[in-house]
């Protein structure tokens, strides 16, 4: 081994006690950190989850521009307890999010029962606030992609059949998240979501564009468990 070679090296092991002192405050950080980073799953329970009326009014229906068929906006009731898995990569403040959800509602057209299946795909951006103590406040933005499926809610004489409604929101979110264990949480707040639907598709299959787009927010208290990785 030549010694210009021998001193190159020499030179790189005398920044290892530098380089191994940096090393111990990292870790301690991570194991005395009250919110590890990483990715994440847990499970949302919604409560009190409705549709606002806006639009699905229970008396007002669609139709095709040109033809005979049409689809119908009932009326729903709220949804007291409805599950959503949730996943997500959080990294210091800042955790990106997504989510899934699939509720049953109960509903009326004209006085008459009506049943609706609404599914809701999440894709959100959460901030967390105050990330030095175990209790973070939290904010959501986000988007979503929602997609409503009606039971025999469309007719084109003599047939009847499902009628779907497709279209694309706003997700927002304001709560405090719990970590009391640096790979777990517990999250409480209020999420309101705006939705504006500009497809529709009955018992013909065929699609319709809906124009002026319908409008329609829900809102509802969420608490989630979290566990990171």
């Amino acid at each position: 081994m030549s010694m210009p070679t021998l001193a190159r090296i020499m030179k790189r092991l005398a920044y290892l006690p530098f380089l191994l002192t940096l090393a111990t405050p990292a870790r301690a950080q991570e194991q005395t950190g009250f919110a590890k980073d990483g990715g994440y799953l847990g499970v949302s329970s919604l409560f009190n989850f409705s549709f606002g009326g806006e639009t699905f009014d229970g008396k007002s229906a669609y139709q095709w521009q040109g033809g005979e068929e049409i689809v119908i906006l009932p009326r729903f009731e709220g949804v007291h307890n409805a599950l959503r898995a949730v996943g997500g990569y959080r990294s210091g403040r800042g955790a990106f999010e997504f989510s899934f959800d699939r509720t049953k509602h109960d509903g009326s057209f004209l006085g008459q029962p009506s049943e609706a299946t609404f599914y809701v795909l999440n894709f959100d951006e959460r901030i967390y606030l105050l990330t030095r103590s175990r209790i973070q406040p939290h904010v959501l933005l986000g988007g979503n992609i929602p997609w409503l499926k009606i039971k025999d809610g469309s007719y084109l004489d003599p047939d009847l059949g499902d009628a779907s409604y497709r279209g694309f929101g706003v997700n927002t979110e304001g709560g405090v998240t719990v970590y009391p264990h640096p790979r777990v949480g517990v999250s409480a707040g209020y999420r309101y979501r705006m939705m504006w639907f500009d497809s529709a598709s009955g018992v013909s299959h065929n699609t319709g564009k809906l124009r002026p787009r319908f409008h329609e927010n829900t809102g509802s208290f969420v608490v989630t468990g979290l566990f990171t990785f």
